[in-house]
């Protein structure tokens, strides 16, 4: 009897030996967490499910989270579906590195930043164009750069995409789905200036109208590089200039105006006129509105309220000056707060009516940048570029 007890302890310390060294082997293998086509980590749990993740809480979802946070290098304790404080620091550590409320809780605006790593961590292997994407674009979802999207799908014209296209974001993948591509042998390569010149990308008849704005300029450092970006596409769009900035760089105003865009008012000093008395507001847009005339040559005809807080008083005084209120419609503007070109983008094709009045501005990092991707992502999309004439302009109802 004592040997078969001594026959047990053996094979169980061999067992638990042999556990000891699986585990690792296995994480080493890639099984740990789980993986969808053997180099794709599932994550479906955590995307998927609708529970917010917090302290106490246990189960699949949560071990999904420890392995994307441990993936992106941010957790490196056990992964075991038990979110404890060091699942809570990992998450906080994630929140602050993507400007996100730091509460350690994994909420709807935790996961969708999480699920944007993902896909750049493991993309998929082909992505189907949708309206309003450019090559782009899709690059910047999935963590690739232009030149390896182009090379990978052998994209004769890197500028036509087309929704429903489909784009190859392995290198072990097939062709991709697109008149775009060839698998044919590339011919040899023309270094001529005429070989070197960027096709024109034909754009749709436009069906819908949008009008580009911008406030808070001029601006030295980025007025130059918007001005150049409309001119490439031929759009003209809408200034609102403040008037001691326009008196200290008098040449970007002029500008402006010599190349065909309209000029408004955002006020003097850009102070909140809403509640000052019809004098003090008169004396501010009666200065502006002089200095841009005097540098430009162009009365505008176009009011802007500074910080978008506008009263009853300003239209008024407007209105007496032969200017009309203008407001905007896609809600706290496209570039406040955007941490790239691309948020930009994707702020403005949310945003993106018939109708619509955008609202960007100068002295932004990523607007100029965001600009070059967005009129042609519009133009695909059958937007067309237009100002408002005086006529056309319906001013808004203070507090409405």
């Amino acid at each position: 009897m004592l040997g078969v007890f001594a026959l047990v302890r053996k094979f169980h310390r061999t067992f638990s030996r042999l556990v000891v060294w699986l585990i690792p082997i296995t994480i080493i293998l890639g099984a740990w967490p789980g993986r969808v086509d053997g180099s794709r980590p599932d994550y479906a749990e955590l995307f998927e499910s609708g529970r917010v993740l917090k302290v106490g809480q246990t189960g699949e979802d949560v071990r999904q989270l420890q392995a994307l946070l441990r993936d992106l290098g941010l957790y490196t304790a056990s992964v075991d579906g038990i979110f404890g404080e060091k699942t809570k620091a990992a998450v906080l550590a994630f929140q602050q590195s993507y400007g996100l409320l730091r509460d350690g809780i994994v909420g709807p605006g935790t996961k969708q930043a999480l699920y944007g790593q993902f896909l750049k961590l493991y993309p998929p292997d082909k992505h189907t164009v949708s309206a309003g994407e450019t090559l782009w674009i899709i690059a910047a979802k999935y963590g690739l750069s232009v030149s390896q999207l182009v090379k990978l799908n052998k994209l004769k014209d890197p500028d036509r995409l087309f929704p429903g296209d489909v784009l190859v974001l392995r290198a072990d993948e097939t062709t991709p789905v697109s008149g775009n591509g060839s698998v044919s042998k590339a011919p040899p390569e023309d270094t001529s200036d005429e070989a070197n010149l960027s096709p024109v990308e034909k754009f749709p008849v436009p069906d819908k109208r949008i009008c580009l704005t911008f406030n808070d300029g001029p601006d030295p450092a980025t007025t130059p590089a918007i001005l150049d970006v409309l001119d490439k596409y031929g759009i003209k769009a809408t200034f609102f200039v403040i008037g001691h900035k326009a008196r200290e760089y008098p040449e970007l105003v002029k500008q402006m105006a010599d190349r065909g865009h309209v000029i408004g008012v955002h006020g003097y000093e850009h102070k909140i006129l809403a509640g000052l008395s019809s004098r003090e507001v008169k004396t501010d847009l009666e200065m502006a509105q002089t200095c841009i005339t005097q540098i430009s040559g162009y009365k505008p005809y176009l009011y802007r309220p500074p910080h978008g807080m506008l009263d009853e008083t300003q239209i008024r005084e407007a209105q007496k000056l032969g200017m009309k209120v203008l407001m905007w419609t896609n809600v706290g503007g496209a570039d406040i707060g955007a941490r790239s070109p691309q948020e930009v983008v994707e702020r403005v094709l949310a945003w993106a009516r018939d109708g619509a009045i955008i609202l960007l501005h100068e002295g932004f990092p990523h607007t100029a940048k965001a600009l070059d991707e967005l009129i042609p992502s519009l133009a695909r999309m059958g937007f067309g570029f237009q100002n408002l004439s005086p006529d056309s302009v319906t001013e808004p109802v203070p507090g409405q």
